[in-house]
């Protein structure tokens, strides 16, 4: 019997071992200097949420909704309490003033332009 549960606990070993390589490129990206910086805008990000009272993934969908030129922003959920959390963003948005998007913006270095931006 011990000879089967050392085979079982070698196996069960190898597979994790074998699986934990497989994400070695994640590994890799988030110990990268541009993973340390993605890491450090979310971290600046978190103070956002934390101020307006939310969650991350809510602040993201919120933010997203507010621009302008965005007609629909999909969720991608995996269980309900997940969905639910991110209907949440919808009490979120009012909460995005100027102020807030700006800092949002600000932290992303990436602002999205809105129709009002464009000069013809």
């Amino acid at each position: 019997m011990s000879g089967q549960v050392c085979c079982a606990c070698l196996t069960l070993s190898l597979s994790l071992f074998l699986s934990l390589q497989s994400y070695q490129w994640l590994k890799e990206k988030i110990l990268s200097e541009d993973g340390r910086k993605q890491q450090a805008k979310l971290k600046e990000l978190t103070h956002i949420a934390e101020r307006l009272s939310c969650t991350l993934p809510q602040l993201a969908i919120a933010w997203c909704l507010r621009n302008e030129g965005v007609s629909s922003v999909l969720l991608g959920t995996s269980n309900p309490a997940q969905l639910t959390e991110n209907l949440g963003a919808i009490q979120v948005l009012p909460k995005i003033t100027a102020q807030v998007a700006s800092d949002i913006d600000k932290i992303l270095g990436n602002r999205p332009h809105s129709k009002k931006d464009y000069h013809h």
